[in-house]
C-alpha cells in the first residue's frame, strides 16, 4: 500500500478493533440482556426491526454528509454514537432503554459504512482495494474472536453493568483516534436539494445489484437478530456458552478475510460474493438441524466465512459498478439504504414465524439465499 492509503488504513485498522469490541458486546449480548428483563423472542424481533427502520432514514443524510461534511467527521459521529448505546439499558430500565440501545447501535453501524467505505475507496488503488477493505474487517473481527467469550464470562460472574460500561469507554477511545489521527477528505460540491436526491436516486447500472443487495439483507435479517435468544430460550445455553459459540464466527472471520481480499484483488469481486452467499445459506440450514453448542459453533463458522467473503467483495463491487469518487459516499450509502429499507420488516416478520415453528426464520431465510445466487448470476450478465 501507499503512503496515502497507509494514512487512511492504519488508524481505521485501530478504529475498527476498537468498535469491534463494542460491537461485540451488544450484538450478542443485548439481545440476551433483552431476555432478562421479560421481553419474549417476537418482541425482540419487532423491536429490532423498529430500530433498524429508525436508522434507516439517516443512510442518506449520512452519504451526502461523508462527501460534504467529511468523512471524518461522520466517522466521528457514528462511533459516539456507538460509545452511548451500551449505557442506555443500563440508564433506562426495560423496554425503552433496549429500544434505545438498539436504535443507538443501529444507526452507528448505518452512518458508519458510506463514511468508512468512501474514505478507503477513495485514497487506495483498485490493486489493493480489496486487500485494504480486508485488512479493516480483520482488525473488527479479530476483536470479535476475543469479546463475545469473554464478555460471556465477565457478564457470568459480575454482571451487565461492568461489561456495558467497559464497551462504552472503549468505543469512545476510538472517536479519540479518529480526530487526531485520519485525515479529512471531502468534496467542494455544496448541499442543495438537487444533490440530497442525487445521492438517493439510484443510477440504471445499480438497479440490478439493488435487488440482489436487497434480497441478501432481508434473508439474513429474519433470523440473525433472534438468534443469540434462540440458542437461550430454544437450546438453553448460558451467556458464557453463547459468548464461545459467537467466538468461532469471529474464528472463521479472521482467517477468511485476507485470503478473501487477495481473491477479490486477483479475480475480482464476483466469485467471492456469489461463495458468501452460498456459506450464508449453508449456515442458516446448519441452523436449522443444530440441537447442540457444537452444530451451533459449525454453523458460527459458516456465518464468520460468509462475512469474511462479503466484506472485500461487496465494498469493491460499489465503486466498480459506479466509479465516481466524489460521490462515493452517497453511492455507498445507497447500496445500505434500499437494502436496509427492505430489511426493516425482516427481523419482526422472522419473530413472527419463531412462533409458528422456531426454525422456521432460518429455513426461510436459507432458501432466499439459495435462490439470491440466481439473482446475482442475472446481474453479473447485465453488467458484463
Amino acid at each position: 500500500m501507499g503512503q496515502s492509503s497507509r494514512g487512511v488504513v492504519a488508524p481505521l485498522a485501530v478504529v475498527s478493533a476498537l468498535r469491534g469490541l463494542g460491537t461485540s458486546v451488544l450484538m450478542t449480548f443485548l439481545p440476551v440482556y433483552a431476555v432478562l428483563v421479560g421481553m419474549d423472542l417476537p418482541e425482540i424481533g419487532t423491536v429490532s426491526a423498529v430500530a433498524m427502520g429508525v436508522s434507516v432514514a439517516l443512510i442518506p443524510l449520512a452519504g451526502i454528509a461523508a462527501d460534504m461534511l467529511g468523512r471524518k467527521a461522520m466517522l466521528l459521529i457514528s462511533t459516539l454514537m456507538m460509545s452511548v448505546a451500551p449505557l442506555a439499558p443500563l440508564l433506562i430500565k426495560g423496554y425503552w432503554g433496549v429500544l434505545a440501545a438498539y436504535i443507538l447501535f443501529n444507526s452507528a453501524l448505518n452512518t458508519w459504512v458510506p463514511a468508512r467505505a468512501a474514505a478507503v475507496a477513495g485514497t487506495v488503488g483498485k490493486d489493493v482495494m480489496g486487500t485494504s477493505f480486508a485488512v479493516l474487517s480483520l482488525s473488527f473481527q479479530v476483536s470479535r474472536v476475543i469479546a463475545p467469550y469473554a464478555a460471556g464470562v465477565l457478564i457470568k460472574n459480575y454482571g451487565y453493568t461492568p461489561v456495558f460500561t467497559a464497551a462504552t469507554v472503549i468505543v469512545a477511545s476510538a472517536a479519540v483516534i479518529i480526530a487526531i489521527f485520519v485525515p479529512e477528505q471531502k468534496s467542494s460540491e455544496k448541499f442543495s436539494l438537487s444533490s440530497f436526491f442525487k445521492g438517493v436516486i439510484p443510477r440504471r447500472e445499480e438497479l440490478g445489484f439493488h435487488i440482489f443487495l436487497c434480497i441478501d439483507r432481508s434473508s439474513w435479517r429474519l433470523w440473525m437478530p433472534i438468534l443469540n435468544s434462540y440458542m437461550k430460550v430454544r437450546l438453553g445455553l448460558g451467556e458464557d456458552v453463547i459468548g464461545f459459540v459467537n467466538t468461532f464466527r469471529g474464528v472463521a472471520s479472521m482467517l477468511g478475510l485476507v485470503p478473501s481480499g487477495l481473491l477479490v484483488d486477483k479475480r475480482g469481486w464476483v466469485p467471492a460474493i456469489l461463495a458468501s452467499e452460498v456459506a450464508g445459506a449453508l449456515a442458516a440450514l446448519t441452523i436449522v438441524f443444530a440441537y447442540s453448542p457444537e452444530l451451533m459453533i459449525l454453523a458460527m463458522s459458516l456465518v464468520g466465512l460468509s462475512i469474511a467473503l462479503w466484506a472485500p467483495s461487496f465494498n469493491v463491487a460499489i465503486p466498480s459498478i459506479v466509479p465516481a469518487k466524489s460521490e462515493l459516499g452517497r453511492t455507498y450509502a445507497r447500496s445500505n439504504f434500499y437494502r436496509s429499507v427492505a430489511a426493516v420488516p425482516a427481523p419482526w416478520v422472522g419473530g413472527m414465524l419463531y412462533s409458528i415453528v422456531p426454525t422456521l426464520p432460518m429455513t426461510i431465510g436459507a432458501v432466499m439465499l439459495f435462490l439470491n445466487i440466481g439473482v446475482l448470476a442475472a446481474v453479473i450478465k447485465r453488467l458484463s
